[in-house]
C-alpha cells in the first residue's frame, strides 16, 4: 500500500528526473494494485448477482408459476379425482389432485362439488368439511345436499370450490325445497290413506247392495216385492161411482134443505 511518506518532498531533497520518476512509479504500482483490487471485486459482484437471480428463480419460480395458474383457473378451486357416488349423509373422504389448486387451496367449513364432465348448472353437491390435510390433499367431510343428476352414478372429476356464502344460500334453498316435497308426499300419502278408508268404508258399510243387487242398479217394479199386488187392488185411474158406492152420500144429500135427490 502506497503511504504519504514514500511520497513526500523534503526540504533537502533534489529535485530532478530520479525524484519524481520513483514518486510516479510507486503511484501508477498502487493504481494498478487497486484496478486489479476492482476487477476481483466487480468479479465477485457479479457471482453474487447471478448466484441471487439463480436463488430467486428456484424459490420465487414455482410461487411465482402457482399463482399465475391459480389466477387464470381461479382461487380457491381445487380438483379431485376420488371415484365416489354421492348421497345424502355419506362421510367420505376427496384426495384433491397436485398441482396448483391444492397449494393455495384453504377450504371454507362448507364446498360446493361440481363435473368437468358436466355443464349442467344443476348438478352439485354441498359438502360439510370436517378436515384438510394439505400434505396430501385429504378433504374430508360429509355429504349435505345432492342435486340434479350429480348423484345418478360414480364420477371421479371433481371440482372443489370453496364460497360459503353461495353454499349456504343453496342449503337453504335445497332445504326448503326437500321441506316442500316433503310436506307433499305426506299429502299425498294422506289422500292415498283416505282413499283406502273410503273405499273399506264403502266395502264394508251398512249398504252392501240394493235389493239384493250390486254394481250398476237399475230398479223396476217387477224388483220390489209384492208392488205388482199392491197396484192390482188399486183403483183405475178413470172410474165412475154411483151414489150408492159412495158411502154417507145419500144421507147427507137427503138432509141438504130438507130436500130428496
Amino acid at each position: 500500500m502506497l503511504r504519504f511518506e514514500d511520497i513526500r518532498a523534503r526540504d533537502s531533497d533534489r529535485i530532478d528526473r530520479d525524484f519524481l520518476n520513483r514518486r510516479y512509479r510507486l503511484i501508477a504500482e498502487s493504481l494498478a494494485a487497486l484496478d486489479a483490487g476492482l476487477a476481483s471485486v466487480s468479479s465477485a459482484t457479479d457471482q453474487l448477482v447471478e448466484l441471487g437471480l439463480v436463488r430467486l428463480n428456484e424459490v420465487l419460480g414455482p410461487a411465482l408459476a402457482t399463482a399465475q395458474a391459480a389466477a387464470e383457473n381461479g382461487f380457491l378451486v381445487a380438483t379431485s379425482s376420488t371415484a365416489l357416488t354421492l348421497t345424502v349423509g355419506l362421510a367420505t373422504t376427496l384426495a384433491l389432485d397436485e398441482g396448483s389448486g391444492r397449494a393455495l387451496f384453504s377450504p371454507t367449513p362448507i364446498v360446493i362439488l361440481t363435473r368437468m364432465g358436466s355443464n349442467d348448472p344443476d348438478d352439485w353437491a354441498a359438502f360439510r368439511v370436517s378436515s384438510y390435510n394439505r400434505d396430501n390433499g385429504g378433504l374430508a367431510g360429509e355429504v349435505l345436499a345432492v342435486n340434479g343428476n350429480i348423484g345418478a352414478a360414480e364420477h371421479d372429476d371433481w371440482v372443489v370450490s370453496c364460497s360459503a356464502g353461495l353454499a349456504t344460500s343453496i342449503l337453504t334453498a335445497a332445504t326448503e325445497v326437500s321441506n316442500a316435497l316433503a310436506l307433499a308426499q305426506q299429502a299425498a300419502m294422506d289422500a292415498t290413506a283416505a282413499a283406502a278408508t273410503a273405499e273399506q268404508v264403502l266395502a264394508s258399510g251398512p249398504v252392501a247392495s240394493v235389493n239384493g243387487q250390486t254394481g250398476i242398479v237399475a230398479i223396476g217394479i217387477a224388483d220390489i216385492p209384492n208392488l205388482t199386488a199392491q197396484l192390482a187392488t188399486k183403483a183405475a185411474s178413470s172410474h165412475g161411482h154411483t151414489i150408492a158406492e159412495v158411502s154417507g152420500l145419500q144421507a147427507a144429500l137427503d138432509n141438504v134443505d130438507g130436500g130428496t135427490y
